[in-house]
């Protein structure tokens, strides 16, 4: 369907009213189920309007269904990572980075004479349990580290270890071709 202006007229969709025998061109759409949005039926006018008014989104959900919609839709519905990725030792060594810079004037800064870098960079960074800035040799030693402790061959069987390593390995890379200090 093609945008108009107000004093536009409408232009024909090519499809038929949806509506229980209605005959009129179908120029709006709607979705059939709440289940498939993009899914649509074409409506005239005047079932548009009155499917409008009779939809409801919610319709059939328990309000603990109404609730988690509400909750995942502050997030856009997209998932998100839970803070113990890297485990125990990695949520320590973060909550001592926040003691050190909110306690010490000298970390707070040093933190704030470094460059920006972009969010791919930081998240790079803290994959690797690194703060900004950090040059490549610290980069080199931290990830030789981290491949060590998650390394297949060393936590045989363990699918978590693997999954850890792999990301480790691909914020790695990135740093080392894109991360300037």
């Amino acid at each position: 369907m093609a945008k108009r202006k107000k004093s536009e007229e409408l232009q024909d969709s090519g499809f038929g009213c949806a509506w229980p025998g209605c005959d009129a061109p179908g120029n709006f759409r709607a979705p059939r189920s709440r289940q498939n949005l993009h899914d649509y039926q074409w409506l005239c006018e005047g079932h548009i309007r009155e499917f409008n008014k009779n939809w409801n989104y919610f319709e059939g959900m328990s309000q603990e269904e109404i609730y988690a919609f509400q909750k995942e839709a502050t997030l856009g519905h997209r998932p998100t990572w839970r803070g113990d990725r890297l485990g125990a030792d990695a949520q320590h060594k973060l909550e001592e980075a926040f003691v050190r810079m909110f306690s010490d004037g000298q970390a707070r800064d040093h933190v704030a004479s470094a460059k920006p870098i972009s969010a791919k960079s930081k998240d790079a960074l803290a994959m690797l349990d690194l703060a900004h800035p950090s040059d490549k040799p610290a980069i080199k030693a931290q990830y030789r580290e981290l491949v060590k402790k998650y390394h297949p061959d060393v936590n045989t069987g363990n699918q978590r270890a693997e999954d850890t390593f792999k990301r480790i390995t691909a914020a790695y890379h990135y740093l080392m071709a894109h991360y300037v200090e």
